[in-house]
């Protein structure tokens, strides 16, 4: 199974909508969102004393999101998870359920696919957030949440604690996943990500047989080919 996988969307229906059309060029079986798909407009930490009132106080509910995201294997976020906390399902658009109740995870014998919020997060370096600590079936981690265009190596199971190592990130250029190892692949991000974080918007290719990730960006000039070292 070829993947294409994208995240943290978090309301830009345009940045969406290209990342979508350049996958339709790409030779894929499935197209996996990682969630983040809104964007919750009351923060984490108003949440608890919010009073709901009407929805776009809550979120823009755009109906061209289901729209775009029709046939897409959806996983659920942090805002999807903030979002219908706040708004009684009475009062939520019929299209929107499907997007805001997805499952957190898809697993197959090879990866597990998640946004990635509950996980044990770290700061491995200076800036740079992961998931290297999780504990996870199979060879991959496929996240989001940080936006950040970052793959590291893990080590395997009952290694002691050894450190887990950044692989540099090049673009569209497919990186082999030795089968000795494990590996953590941060996504990147279809909205706007600061610019130390790699380009965007961001989607990566998980090639399941061939044992390969792929990072992709939109670059409209095509003029340069972006690189993040690690």
């Amino acid at each position: 199974m070829r993947y294409a996988v994208l995240t943290d969307v978090h309301g830009d229906i345009a940045a969406l909508g290209e990342v979508l059309a350049r996958i339709r060029r790409q030779d894929v079986d499935q197209v996996i969102c990682l969630g983040d798909v809104f964007e919750c407009r009351v923060s984490k930490s108003r949440a608890a004393a919010h009073v709901f009132r009407t929805v776009e106080d809550v979120f823009e509910a755009d109906p061209r999101t289901a729209e775009l995201l029709d046939g897409v294997l959806l996983l659920r976020g942090n805002q999807e998870e903030r979002i219908a906390s706040l708004v009684p399902p009475a009062h939520l658009p019929p299209w929107t359920p499907p997007l805001l109740r997805a499952p957190l995870e898809h697993r197959t014998g090879f990866a597990v696919y998640c946004h990635g919020h509950p996980l044990p997060w770290r700061e491995t370096e200076p800036g740079v957030w992961s998931p290297v600590d999780a504990d996870f079936p199979g060879r991959v981690l496929v996240h989001g949440h940080h936006h950040r265009s970052a793959l590291h190596q893990v080590p395997l199971p009952g290694t002691g604690h050894a450190a887990a190592r950044r692989l540099p990130v090049r673009f569209d250029e497919p990186v082999h996943l030795a089968s000795g190892a494990r590996y953590v692949v941060n996504v990147g991000s279809v909205a706007t990500a600061a610019p130390e974080r790699g380009p965007s918007p961001a989607w990566v290719v998980v090639d399941e047989d061939a044992a390969t990730v792929t990072y992709h960006h939109c670059d409209p000039s095509g003029s340069r080919r972006h690189e993040e070292s690690a």
